[in-house]
């Protein structure tokens, strides 16, 4: 589990860009160690070299930051999904993203936490981000199987697609008891299986 920061580090003078980027790396890190309820804006902005009025300035509360902190992590991930299929035809593209999308919750810290682990969370960032969420997913996901190759009807696309993510999602928020399910191999599978084949 990462570590919490609690030293002090040198007060950041940069950009605005550059302290909103520190803020949030650091609270990235405080919501990975300890969650939600117990994350403490405090520490975070110590942790970013920032003042706590400078900090509220760019995040008026807690959830406003967590949400920035959940967006960006998303963001990455959908990077790390396009990068892994790079090169790739749409259906072996499908079994990548399936995997790596499996392979990031269980090895990032905060994803983890956000998915898997911290209830209030996951409830959070879902209740505000889900819908939005699963439109841009999609959408991405749809624009890189169609670069990989994908010849099905742009709607058709779509809709697979979505169901997809909305399969994916329903795995990760209630995963199977059986350790042997848990695992990325198990996510190829059932990607190559089940998924694969609804795109063309």
């Amino acid at each position: 589990m990462v570590g919490r920061t609690t030293e002090r580090k040198a007060r950041v003078t940069s950009s605005p860009s550059d302290q909103e980027a520190a803020i949030l790396a650091a609270a990235a890190a405080e919501f990975a160690a300890v969650g939600a309820r117990r994350a403490n804006i405090d520490e975070v902005a110590k942790a970013a070299g920032v003042s706590r009025s400078t900090l509220y300035r760019r995040f008026p509360n807690k959830e406003v930051l967590l949400l920035a902190v959940a967006n960006e992590a998303y963001e990455n991930g959908l990077r790390r999904l396009v990068a892994a299929v790079d090169g790739l035809g749409p259906a072996d593209a499908v079994v990548e993203a399936f995997a790596t999308g499996a392979e990031l919750v269980h090895t990032d810290p905060l994803l983890r936490r956000m998915v898997l682990e911290d209830v209030e969370l996951r409830n959070l960032t879902a209740s505000t981000m889900s819908g939005l969420f699963i439109e841009m997913v999609t959408e991405r996901v749809a624009e890189t199987l169609r670069h990989a190759g994908a010849t099905m009807p742009h709607d058709d696309l779509l809709q697979a697609v979505e169901l997809h993510v909305r399969l994916v999602i329903s795995f990760l928020e209630v995963p199977s008891p059986e350790p042997g399910r848990q695992t990325v191999e198990f996510a190829r599978h059932l990607a190559a299986t089940y998924l694969a084949p609804m795109i063309y």
